[in-house]
């Protein structure tokens, strides 16, 4: 019961308290609470917004943000349902919405494009003709409509006159006949160029590990080969072909070893890896393992020389979210609290985490410093560039517009736009620094991006498929396990950290590079001369080591 004292009357009134109505008028990232808060008096154009707005707290932010206990995505893990009436890292958010166990994107059913058989490139006139034989071979995947749901119980109007509840039903109602209806199933197909390239883009990788092998290891040691996030296993049986065909006496002493997170994926590997491929081939299916867990959780030592394959997953690793304090620059790492009812709301605290702390000091203490570009020439420019483009370093926009922007716009608590920083590639390269001391990494992944989330440096692309569309969405806090969320890599601070923490020297190409240099090129090359491999994935490099 909600208790009212009109003026002048001696008695309350009782109104009847109505259901709980999601406030559609706000998005989570609307308000970046800072905290602790400052405790100077309201300015008048912020006393505007704080009671004139739909502002989501009773209290204080400092009070409503201290009553939630912390979470991270390992203790999360252990529960089925998605979390409520707690806060954690931006980082741990997104690991939790893409590898929860139960409700995990990753942990969803999962298809991997795979072509029947290899492409005949010397015999397809050109990439329009490569293009069509490729959309005809996704016959196969097409689903069956899916029987419809139960019908469910109408639901009754609000008793409000709230415009915000009206709103609500009426998507409430919307969902309900969706429901009712006949649907088929979004087709979730992940495309790679292993699978699309298949066997020659795994066999440009199986030249480069022989090479390397035979230079460095070779007679010594055995050829182990760990391979991150194995797909259907045809890479891993490119590549055992390979150097079964070319290098017997290589391939005799030559394990491959699979670490997936998936326990779908997993299971389905060990199905057609060991039942179907290695064995149909003819590959000897004792040279497999597969480690069920995610590398994170890895805890052996594994001292032995070994080639670490990591391609196409960097773009899946959480990232932290970090603004700075325009006046101090100060660094306030984003914290992602959802209430009682599932709603996200996003706020900034000086208290760092372990890992952002670690890569703001390794990147200023670098060649890629913002700090020190700052007073440059390059830096004056990227102030000015700022006004018109996100692709700008928050450190390095210009100090007017943010003073300006917040005045106006008192939204962001003083706090310059925010920054994503990779801060579980830096915990992969220590893995590898502490766990795998002898290793040498292959990896692969996008630099580039399009449909960036705005507002953010370095921000994600964040998309769900709806009626086999694509639709790419415009925040990362979105109900967890329905979005895939995928950031580029920035080779040139990744490179430069990966050998801060390893100290080995890493080496950047881009794709077509790479390839040229290790695949059969003639065999992928269409009549006109044009090469599907090579033209390609335009948007990736590789990471070597």
């Amino acid at each position: 019961m909600i208790f009212k004292r009109y003026l002048f009357k001696g008695k309350p009134k009782i109104i009847e308290k109505t259901d709980f109505h999601h406030e559609y008028s706000i998005r989570p990232d609307t308000f970046a609470f800072k905290v602790p808060s400052s405790p100077k008096a309201l300015n008048p154009i912020q006393a505007i917004y704080r009671y004139a707005t739909n502002f989501p707290f009773e209290g204080t932010p400092d009070t409503v943000y201290n009553s939630y206990p912390m979470a991270n995505s390992q203790k999360l893990s252990k529960f089925n349902h998605r979390p409520k009436r707690v806060k954690m890292t931006t980082g741990d958010f997104i690991e939790d919405s893409l590898y929860h166990p139960k409700y995990g994107y990753f942990s969803q059913q999962v298809e991997i494009y795979q072509s029947e058989k290899p492409f005949d490139y010397n015999n397809i006139e050109d990439i329009d003709e490569f293009m069509e034989n490729w959309s005809k071979s996704y016959e196969r995947y097409e689903q069956d409509a899916v029987p419809p749901p139960q019908p469910t119980a109408s639901l009754p109007a609000p008793n409000t006159s709230s415009k915000f509840a009206a709103m609500a039903h009426s998507i409430q109602q919307q969902d309900r006949q969706v429901m009712e209806s006949g649907y088929r199933k979004s087709l979730q197909l992940w495309h790679t160029p292993t699978e699309l390239f298949h066997p020659y883009y795994g066999e440009a990788l199986a030249r480069y590990i022989l090479m390397n092998y035979k230079l460095n290891v070779y007679p010594y040691d055995d050829l182990i080969i760990y391979e991150m996030g194995g797909g259907n296993g045809t890479l891993m049986c490119d590549i055992l072909n390979y150097i079964r065909k070319n290098q017997p006496e290589i391939y005799e002493r030559t394990q491959y070893k699979i670490i997936e997170i998936s326990s779908q994926l997993a299971n389905k590997q060990m199905k057609q890896a060991l039942d179907n491929k290695l064995t149909s081939q003819g590959l000897d299916s004792s040279k497999l393992e597969i480690f069920n867990k995610s590398i994170f959780e890895w805890k052996q030592v594994v001292n032995d020389p070994c080639f670490f394959i990591a391609l196409e997953v960097f773009d899946n690793f959480s990232h932290d979210l970090i603004r700075y304090d325009n006046a101090t620059g100060q660094p306030y790492e984003g914290k992602v609290l959802i209430d009682q009812h599932g709603d996200f709301y996003e706020f900034f605290s000086p208290d760092l985490s372990h890992y952002s702390d670690a890569y703001l000091r390794l990147r200023e203490n670098g060649k890629h410093s913002v700090l020190k570009q700052a007073s440059t020439f390059s830096g004056k420019l990227s102030a000015f560039k700022s006004l018109v483009s996100d692709d700008v370093h928050p450190l390095l926009h210009s100090s007017a517009m943010l003073k300006l922007k917040n005045m106006v716009l008192p939204y962001d608590s003083n706090l310059t736009p925010g920054e994503f920083i990779p801060t579980r590639l830096l915990q992969f390269f220590q893995i590898l620094k502490y766990k795998f001391p002898n290793h040498s990494l292959i990896s692969s992944d996008f630099h580039y991006l399009p449909k960036k989330i705005s507002g953010c440096y370095n921000g994600p692309v964040v998309q769900t498929v709806l009626k086999n569309d694509m639709i790419d969405v415009s925040t990362y806090m979105v109900l967890q396990g329905y979005f895939d969320i995928m950031f580029a890599t920035d080779f040139d601070i990744a490179s430069e950290m990966y050998k801060q923490v390893t100290g080995k020297a890493p080496r950047v190409e881009s794709h077509r590079e790479f390839l040229e240099q290790w695949a059969d090129t003639d065999i992928t090359t269409t009549k006109t001369g044009e090469n599907p491999m090579l033209d390609f994935y335009k948007n990736v490099s590789f990471m070597v080591s």
